[in-house]
């Protein structure tokens, strides 16, 4: 064969070479993500550079339309590689692309078929002829179905470079000294073909299209071996797309913000772009949460974000690696766990409520059983005395025994309706109608109750209650509360003392006070009146029992109310409970 070889020839030779030792060099690193398709794109120019160096040098026509033919191989199979190297990046919007990816195959085996029955037809070549420059040049008249093709496979190449000049953009704080690599990268194998296809090729004749895979294949590789573009995100994607349905942020080694989703967007209430900013600077409150813990390994943590978020997260650190275990990054995944903590916390409440309800219970079953039973053996065994020895008692005798008898009794029968009360209020059976009411009817309709318990012992009940004041309350309530608390007034002060109720308007409120010159409470009593755990019971100064379940009547009645209720007392001075109702 008279081969005749030229500088045309040896340019091809000289990328071949080049293109094959990108692929060498390429096939010995593995952790490349996308290798495969990088290197069938850098093999198929390696390929399309020898197949120019052969047809550049044969002689004949007919020679170099065959080494053409096989050229067709490479120009439209390196951009669908090229397309599918960008798409093993996970660069978002392309899940479509790579499901139908098939069907970028029709055009190229569709040309493919037409360039080898060129022989039966025009459609890729019309004709034939020599340059007049020499060098061993034969140019190329087109057909339809070349520029079909050609731009057919411009158009693939431009789509893959929107896909990654996206990527790019949405992370260019990140990439600013690294752009470069990718934008003119991607942009060489487009403008070499452009050149070609409308003939401005800077020697008639010569296919610079290998030249741009070149260029482009050096630049990526560069960007992707060298300066680890791609190493993050993929491996982020990936693990997003498993866990999508929660908030996921990747986060590359100096902890700035590559990729987040939209879950995540979503809990945090984010409407701008973040990505390539600071972690610290874009989410301040999740940041200093995971401040001290190491980044190599994988932990979990809850944490509660304040408003506006205002919501309860586990967050998932899972560290990201190299196939050399080389720290890359983190993902953090966040699973809001809000339902799930406000259980917890309705759980803890339930079991609180249970413990005291059992507390009450057993309480309950003490006072029943004790101090509901001491009234009823006085009044058994006193009227069983009278039963049995009725005549060989005195008149005096008789008497008091009677007298005894309905000490006792009343006694029972204030402590079974607190009691009946009191179980009504923790089986929300008891009525709540508040109306207005006039203070000072209220106060003496308690004291009328109780009148012949003070004169017994020789006490007067007074009221000072403007005869005006009024309150916004439940009658039935205020009953309660008056009637328990001159009980207890009357039942620590001594013959001969006194208890009176008083009422002061304050604002929207009326403070009204029950206060006796009896004996008076040390101050570790008082601080147990209220609570059910420790009911307060000691004898009155005629030996009165109680069980202390009227204060805690009166408390929640008092609460029910939107008011409070206190007490202050000292030893030989007397008592003095205050309590406010909403006034009118």
């Amino acid at each position: 064969m008279n081969w005749q070889i030229t500088y045309i020839t040896w340019i091809h030779f000289a990328t071949a070479i080049i293109s094959l030792q990108v692929v060498f060099t390429v096939y010995r690193i593995p952790s490349i993500r996308g290798r495969g398709p990088f290197l069938w794109m850098m093999a198929l120019g390696a390929f399309w550079s020898l197949i120019l160096v052969f047809e550049s040098a044969v002689p004949t026509i007919p020679e170099k339309i065959f080494w053409s033919r096989l050229e067709y191989f490479c120009n439209m199979g390196i951009p669908l590689m090229f397309l599918r190297f960008i798409l093993s990046y996970d660069l978002g919007g392309a899940s479509w692309i790579k499901r139908h990816f098939g069907l970028f195959l029709i055009v190229p085996l569709f040309t493919l078929l037409l360039v080898f029955s060129s022989s039966y037809h025009s459609l890729i070549w019309t004709g034939f002829s020599w340059s007049p420059m020499g060098e061993n040049v034969l140019i190329y008249h087109h057909g339809p179905v070349f520029y079909f093709a050609m731009i057919y496979s411009l158009l693939i190449t431009v789509l893959g470079n929107i896909l990654l000049i996206s990527f790019v953009r949405k992370r260019r704080r990140y990439f600013k000294s690294k752009t470069w690599f990718l934008i003119v990268g991607s942009l060489f194998p487009l403008l070499t073909g452009l050149i070609y296809t409308i003939g401005f090729a800077p020697l008639e004749g010569l296919d610079i299209s290998p030249m741009g895979i070149l260029v482009s294949g050096i630049l990526f590789f560069w960007g992707i071996a060298s300066e680890q573009m791609f190493d993050i995100v993929p491996v982020g994607h990936r693990l997003m797309i498993e866990k999508m349905t929660d908030g996921a942020i990747v986060l590359d080694l100096r902890h700035f913000i590559m990729d987040i989703n939209p879950v995540a967007m979503d809990m945090f209430m984010i409407r701008e772009n973040i990505i390539g900013q600071g972690f610290d600077l874009a989410l301040p409150s999740l940041s200093r949460s995971l401040e001290g813990k190491p980044e190599d390994s994988e932990y979990r943590q809850e944490l509660w974000m304040d408003p506006p978020v205002s919501r309860w997260f586990e967050i998932m650190h899972n560290p990201m690696k190299s196939d050399k275990e080389k720290y890359l990054g983190s993902l953090l995944i966040l699973h809001d766990i809000t339902i799930r903590k406000e259980n917890e916390f309705q759980l803890e409440k339930l079991a609180d409520e249970l413990t005291e309800m059992n507390a009450m219970k057993d309480k309950l079953y003490s006072i029943i059983g004790h101090d509901l039973r001491s009234p009823f053996n006085s009044i058994l065994g006193f009227s069983e005395l009278l039963a049995e020895s009725y005549d060989e008692f005195s008149d005096k005798e008789r008497k008091q025994f009677a007298v005894n008898i309905s000490i006792a009794s009343k006694s029972a029968l204030g402590l079974l309706e607190n009691l009946l009360e009191w179980s009504r209020i923790q089986l929300g059976r008891t009525p709540f109608i508040p109306e207005e009411l006039n203070l000072n009817l209220l106060v003496n309709e308690a004291i009328l109750l109780l009148r012949l318990n003070a004169q017994s012992k020789g006490i007067m009940l007074l009221n000072r209650v403007a005869p005006d004041q009024k309150v916004f309350a439940d009658k039935n309530m205020v009953g309660a509360i008056l009637r328990n608390l001159l009980s207890n007034g009357i039942k620590f002060t001594n013959s001969g003392g006194q208890v009176e109720v008083t009422a002061e308007k304050k604002d929207r409120q009326v403070e009204i006070m029950v206060t006796d010159n009896g004996t008076g409470m040390p101050e570790e009593m008082v601080r147990k009146l209220f609570n059910m755990d420790s009911l307060v019971s000691v004898p009155g100064t005629s030996n009165e029992k109680g069980t202390g379940l009227g204060l805690i009547l009166c408390k929640e009645f008092v609460e029910k109310h939107g008011g409070a209720i206190s007490v202050t007392s000292l030893p030989g001075t007397g008592s003095s409970f205050a309590f406010t109702l909403p006034g009118k």
